[in-house]
């Protein structure tokens, strides 16, 4: 089974309620993780659904997001890969007293939680059985008030069922892009210290599906690095404080794997864009930008496509 499929088909099903609360619903999966693997779709695409629901429903504002990676098994046949998902968001979070309770049937984390949200605890005990039946693992880790993260490892054989290249060809499903817009699966930081051009550039990126955060200087966005995953930043180069050249060195340094920063200068000249690439960027966009060239430089950023 292709895995960024199962992913997409699986977000879908909780994309229209993450819309309507106006939370960032996102996936990633990591380089080394083999594009199909061989097992079951159907039971995989029922747990991920029940931790999706739960984690949207527990959810009031911030984000939900799913990470995929895997490790090769050692000791394991040839293509046999350990597959780690894991799903976080920014919810109500758990206490550590409580944890205990979250896998059971018919089982909340107190009688408040219930009334409030609903609920009777049988999607995670059915997850967790399936999961198991798998020969897998399932956990979660969480901070009241902070958000929750629900693991799951499963042994899975490598399948070369998806032609290359393929996967890059991926499409979310026409009930995701509906609701979230032609956007909505980047996390995107805007560094950018003038008020209008801040307040232009949001206006496009909203118009294409994004929903971004804003720094007003390089130390802000090193700040918002400490405690956000983001796929990209549109960073401009001149700001008080810390530049954009100056930031970028920073950010590749204390995250060598971390986001995709794409440069926005009003500056056209050779030597400047020489300067953003060896600083470690990875785009340049002339100011004043266009929806367009925004549209093009995000296109190619999308986490289906493997960024």
């Amino acid at each position: 089974m292709p895995l960024a499929a199962c992913l997409e088909e699986s977000i879908s099903q909780v994309a229209a309620i993450a819309s309507e609360k106006g939370l960032e619903l996102a996936y990633r999966m990591a380089e080394e993780t083999p594009r199909a693997i061989l097992g079951d779709p159907t039971r995989l695409k029922q747990i991920l659904v029940n931790l999706l629901s739960n984690a949207v429903k527990f959810t009031e504002r911030g984000e939900v997001k799913a990470y995929v990676s895997a490790v090769p098994k050692k000791d394991g046949e040839d293509g046999e890969h350990e597959i780690h998902f894991a799903i976080t968001d920014t919810g109500i979070g758990i206490p550590a007293d409580r944890m205990s309770r979250l896998f059971v049937s018919f089982s909340q984390i107190d009688a408040s939680t219930t009334r409030r949200y609903g609920g009777t605890g049988l999607g995670l005990a059915i997850s967790r059985r399936l999961v198991e039946q798998m020969g897998g693992k399932i956990w979660a880790e969480s901070v009241p008030g902070r958000g929750s993260t629900f693991n799951i490892t499963i042994p899975a054989k490598a399948s070369v069922q998806v032609p290359a290249g393929r996967e890059a060809s991926l499409r979310l499903e026409s009930h995701v892009e509906k609701c979230l817009g032609e956007g909505g699966f980047l996390s995107i930081l805007l560094a950018e210290d003038n008020a209008v051009n801040q307040k232009v550039t949001v206006k496009m990126l909203s118009k294409l599906g994004y929903r971004p955060d804003v720094a007003e200087n390089g130390i802000e966005v090193l700040q918002r690095m400490e405690s956000n995953r983001y796929d990209v930043i549109l960073m401009d180069i001149l700001m008080p404080e810390m530049d954009g050249l100056e930031a970028t060195r920073r950010i590749r340094l204390r995250w060598p794997k971390g986001p995709r920063i794409i440069a926005m200068t009003a500056s056209v000249l050779k030597g400047e864009r020489d300067m953003c690439f060896a600083a470690g960027m990875d785009g340049f966009i002339s100011k004043p930008a266009k929806i367009e060239e925004l549209k093009a430089a995000l296109q190619s950023c999308r986490p289906s496509m493997g960024c």
